[in-house]
Parts: structure tokens; sequence; C-alpha cells
């Protein structure tokens, strides 16, 4: 008989034998609950160190809660004001920061449950990202189980270590914090684990959604269209009915829109056609996109400087790059589903062509989640018995990680500072 990792036959301690008993939903929720406890303990400490700054910190001097500082001022003021209806102009003819650089669907949902609850946005948008980010957590070990196996049976074990060595990364605490991240991995992993089922209608309505969230369309389309080209594949065994014909057509051009939304919806509110790409100049400061030209100078500087603060980021960056994009390599990641390897490798390329190479990096390299299969070693088709021992390094490695993200980056030193 085929056991899963947690039910084979070696004996067990009395309180693993009962979480094991447990439904699926119920360890993930454990284990990511127990982590960002811990997290918060950090940021809470951190806190200690901040000095108060009204453009950056929040909600109140006397009150210095880091879960609501940086861009999650941007967003407080989108869910309480609105986007504006005209781009703000400087003396020098350039238009400044504004609010339409960030994606609608977080702070909106804040402020509708700020309305029916009556609570304040300090209150709503760390609880919300906190949900969110669960929901993603139970989603992600959801997708490793159905896509990877153990001597025929599901991954259980390794499922929750996944999950256990992505909630730990460095930038994780940016999960319980009022970004957007904690959304766009909620509706990331749902539109993966819909595309490995096969619920294209599913997937495209789920990629609309992550329109409103981050700007990652690109690479999602392309996801899709390895997705696509693998069913074409099986028609000899699985033929392909009109009506599959028409529900990934329906996941294709879903995709597609996806990454025009958000420009589309700026451009509407504003009526000014360049909405949304000319405000992300104000952070650029360059209008042009120059692919992987940030990036050089970005390893220049490190270099210069030649300092823990800015190497280890730039090598660890550089590193978890170039390993996501060897994870197309089918003999480097056996067990991991191609749609997934498909995903990292792209996602990483966008990165990549354009993104800055700034510090922000860092927090753009928490959608790698399938870097914790690898690390965890779920990768293989038959699991190291170290696989559990290599877990426990990896979280301590992300929570030392963690201490620095959010010394280094997260605390404000004003008058200005690096960016989380």
């Amino acid at each position: 008989m085929a056991h899963t990792v947690d039910e084979r036959p070696a004996a067990q301690s009395p309180w693993r034998a009962r979480l094991a008993r447990r439904p699926l939903w119920v360890r993930v929720t454990a284990v990511y609950l127990g982590i960002r406890v811990l997290s918060g303990v950090l940021l809470a400490l951190a806190a200690q160190d901040q000095v108060w700054f009204p453009a950056v910190t929040g909600p109140a001097e006397d009150d210095i809660d880091l879960t609501v500082s940086w861009d999650a001022k941007w967003y407080e003021r989108i869910a309480t004001e609105g986007y504006p209806d005209d781009l703000p102009v400087g003396d020098d003819g350039r238009v400044r920061q504004n609010p339409w650089a960030f994606y609608p669907l977080f702070p909106y949902a804040v402020r509708l449950v700020s309305w029916a609850t009556t609570l304040d946005f300090a209150t709503v948008a760390p609880l919300l990202a906190l949900l969110a980010g669960l929901g993603a957590a139970i989603l992600l070990a959801r997708l490793v189980v159905e896509t990877t196996t153990y001597d025929g049976a599901p991954r259980v074990g390794p499922a929750l270590a996944v999950v256990a060595v992505w909630a730990a990364m460095p930038a994780a605490p940016v999960l319980q914090m009022a970004y957007t991240e904690s959304f766009s991995m909620l509706l990331l992993l749902g539109f993966l684990l819909l595309l490995v089922r096969g619920s294209w209608v599913g997937c495209g309505l789920t990629a609309l959604l992550l329109g409103l969230t981050r700007p990652i369309a690109l690479p999602l389309s392309v996801v899709v269209l390895v997705a696509v080209w693998l069913r074409w594949r099986e028609r000899g065994d699985r033929p392909l009915d009109v009506r599959e014909r028409l529900d990934i057509g329906v996941a294709v051009v879903a995709t597609g829109i996806s990454g025009i939304l958000w420009t589309a919806l700026a451009w509407a509110g504003t009526g000014q056609r360049d909405a949304y790409p000319t405000t992300m100049t104000a952070w650029r400061g360059e209008a042009a996109i120059n692919p992987i030209e940030p990036w050089r100078r970005t390893i220049e500087w490190a270099w210069e400087q030649r300092t823990p603060e800015t190497v280890v980021p730039a090598l660890s960056m550089v590193l978890a790059l170039v390993l996501s994009l060897a994870l197309v390599v089918p003999r480097l990641a056996p067990a991991i589903d191609v749609r997934l390897r498909v995903w990292a490798a792209a996602y990483a390329v966008y990165l990549l062509a354009v993104v800055d190479g700034n510090t922000s990096i860092v927090r753009y390299l928490v959608p790698l989640f399938p870097l914790a299969i690898v690390l965890v070693g779920a990768h293989r088709r038959s699991l190291s018995r170290w696989w559990r021992w290599r877990t426990a390094f990896w979280v301590l490695v992300g929570f030392v990680g963690q201490v620095g993200w959010i010394w280094w980056l997260v605390v404000f030193e004003p008058p200005s500072d690096f960016p989380p």
C-alpha cells in the first residue's frame, strides 16, 4: 500500500501523528501563522528603532507600525481618497509621483472592509494582507501536492516544508504588511492551480484580477501558451472538443487583456493615454526601459561599495534569478511541473528585462516560490532522508535574511533611504 510522506510506517510521536490526521489546510495554517508571528516580532522590535517621519512611517508618531509604512502610505491614500482625475506635474513639466502607480484591488478591498467594519486602515490593511497570504500558502501547499509525487503518493510533508521555506524567505514579512504582494500571491497561485487542473475559464478570470494587483501579465502569458501547447500535444489521447477550445481561447485572451487592463483604466480615469507609463517614469528617473542596464549599474555599485549590506543582497538576487532560469532544464528539477518551471524562468526574465535592479527587487522575488521546492529537495523524484534538516536550515537562513531585510530596508533613516 502506498503511503504519503506523513504516513510512512516509521514511528511517529503522538503529537506528530495527531497533526498528520488534520486536513492539509489546518497544517498549513499552523506552519504559516507560526512563521508570521515570528516575523511580526521582528517588525515590532524594529519599530523601536524607527524614527518618526510623516511621509513614510505610520500610523502616528506615538504609534509607529512598520506594517503600514513606505508604500502602505500610498495605499492608504487610495483607500481613503481614490485616484486623482489629473496627473500632478512639477515646475519642470514632468509628472510627479502619484497614486496611479499603484494597482487598485488591494486598497479598494481595504476600503470596502473598512466601510463595513468602521475600522481604520492601519487595522484592516495588515489583517487583509495576512489573510490573503495565508490563502496563498494553502494554495501553494495544494499546488505542490497535486504536481509532485513520492513513490506514487502525494508529497504532503514536503508541501508543508515548501510553505515554511517560502514563508520564511527574507522579504516574506511583506505578506503581512499593507502591500499588494499577498493579494497578488493569492491570485497567482490560484491562477497556476486552475491552469494545472485545466480550468481554463477560471484561469482567465483570475488573470484579469491579477491585472489589478501587479504588472506580471507577460510571464503569465508565456505560462498559458506553454500550457496550451502541452494540451495540444495530448489531443490524440484526449481530443479537444469545441467547448474546451473556446475555454482555452478565453484564458489566452483574458491573460493578454490583464496586461493592458490597468493602463486602460488609468487612461479612462485621467483622460491621458500614457497616464500609467508616464507616472512610472516619476519613480524610475528615466523615461526609457533599458533591459539589463539597471542591473549592470546595481552590480557595479555593489562591487564598488563592497560592504555586506550591498554585496550579499546583490549576489543573492543574481543567484535566485539564475537558478530560476535554470529550472527550465528538465533534468535539474524533474519533479516540478513544467508550468511551474516555466513560470519561474519567465518571471526571472521579466524582472531582468523591465524592472530596475534596485533594493525593491528583494521583495519582487517573493513570487519565485518554485525555488522553495528546490531548496527543500522536493524537485527530486526520490526524496533525500535529510529533507527535514534541509527545510530547517533554509527556514533559519530565511529568518536571518528577514532580520537583514527589515533593519536594512523597512526601517527608514531620514531624510532618504533605500526602499523595501
